[in-house]
């Protein structure tokens, strides 16, 4: 028998259910996500439906402060599952002990699952040809929610997902976020998720890392180093500066922002949720990394997907894994002290600081240079093991 979860806000396509069946005779322990394609409320119909297999919406990753980001790669395999969607066999569901029974409401349930069923045995796969049209909500009457959650309730659900399967990620990373910070020196009983598959010999965080390398490694997700950006000046400006996020904190929840010139600051700040440190991310065209830059504990990267020479506003938006060259720190004449800050894929733009104070897209030949401040390595790539560690730097 196979179980099929959708949320109330839905249209299957015909046939939709053909691709789930398939799958999952094929491996009991198989998930199967559909192809989320767009509903219209006033006509029922789907629509932005892709115009050939393999596009659409189906696969999220996991980010440290228990949010989950849709992506896209040449693989099946979907890291996270977006929760409201998918088909699961009836002896696995309950194999890996159903869902949480101490949780409230909505929310980390897909993170929950999804870790579950990768560590401990399991596979969760898109379907590229079953299309269910999802309802969005868009902040209009007729897509508004008619149900109210528990005042802190969807952030409590998530800190159990995460409390039960990150080990201690969950303690020394997922915690320093401000979503989560009364919960820091809390108890926080998970034994209602992990009493339940704890006969499955399950596969631990570490694993599931490993497992999903082309995501944490190869598109910087989980960076080896962290730093700031600083604008090497003229010996006028007395005031070192450095790129930071105009408006955003650490979140991976985030919308596009103006990227500016604020005063660097010290290695203590590192601990604080403030968007002025970066590190590498994004696959380059042959899988590996990096070909942009993110700005750390947030999911926004410098946007270099079309700047215009002259432009003096350098934007970031939500980081696309398989971007490519956008932006990228790139070292004169063999300098690894100095760089150039490149953006665009013809190689010929960069970003120069102008009268000290602001930013400015100009010809590479042009530009001030950078250096890397404050450089250190972060407590998510420190958690890792020795063998990991050495594995993905041979790799890399």
């Amino acid at each position: 028998d196979i179980i099929v979860f959708f949320d109330c806000h839905v249209k299957p396509a015909p046939d939709y259910w053909v691709p789930y069946v398939n799958a999952v005779e094929g491996n009991y322990k198989r998930v199967v996500i559909p192809t989320i394609t767009s509903l219209n409320v006033d006509t029922w119909e789907e629509f932005n439906r892709p115009a050939a297999s393999g596009g659409g919406m189906s696969k999220c990753y996991l980010t440290f402060d228990a949010e989950f980001k849709w992506t896209t790669d040449k693989t099946p395999y979907v890291p996270i599952m977006s929760g409201g969607l998918l088909a699961i066999s009836r002896n696995w569901f309950f194999e890996i002990g159903g869902y949480d029974s101490s949780m409230k409401g909505w929310g980390g349930e897909n993170i929950d699952q999804s870790l579950r069923i990768w560590t401990c045995g399991g596979e969760i796969v898109s379907a590229p040809e079953s299309y269910v049209a999802h309802m969005w909500r868009d902040g209009t009457a007729k897509t508004k929610a008619n149900y109210k959650l528990g005042a802190g309730d969807a952030v409590k659900n998530r800190a159990r997902a995460v409390k039960a399967h990150l080990g201690p990620w969950f303690e020394k990373k997922t915690l320093t976020f401000p979503s989560f910070k009364d919960w820091r020196g809390k108890e926080l009983d998970t034994s209602s998720i992990t009493d339940t598959f704890s006969n499955l010999k399950c596969k631990n965080f570490e694993w599931y890392l490993n497992r999903f390398k082309n995501i944490y490694r190869d598109a910087g997700v989980l960076p080896k180093e962290v730093f700031q950006m600083e604008a090497i000046l003229d010996e006028t400006s007395s005031t070192p500066l450095c790129l930071e996020l105009k408006t955003m904190h650490w979140t991976n929840y985030g919308s596009a922002d103006e990227i500016v010139l604020k005063q660097c600051t010290g290695d203590a700040s590192a601990s604080e949720p403030k968007p002025i440190w970066w590190h590498r991310s994004s696959r380059l065209q042959d899988g590996s990394c990096c070909g942009s830059l993110r700005a750390w504990n947030t999911d926004q990267c410098v946007d270099g997907r079309n700047p215009q020479l002259g432009a003096t506003k350098l934007s970031s938006y939500t980081c696309n894994l398989d971007s490519g060259l956008e932006a990228f720190l790139d070292p004169p004449n063999d300098d690894t002290e100095e760089f150039l800050l490149k953006v665009g894929r013809d190689d010929q733009r960069c970003v120069t600081v102008k009268g000290n104070s602001s930013l400015k897209i100009v010809k590479c030949e042009h530009a001030s240079k950078w250096r890397k401040r404050n450089a250190f390595t972060p407590i998510e790539y420190e958690l890792l093991g020795g063998d990991s560690k050495s594995d993905w730097e041979s790799d890399s």
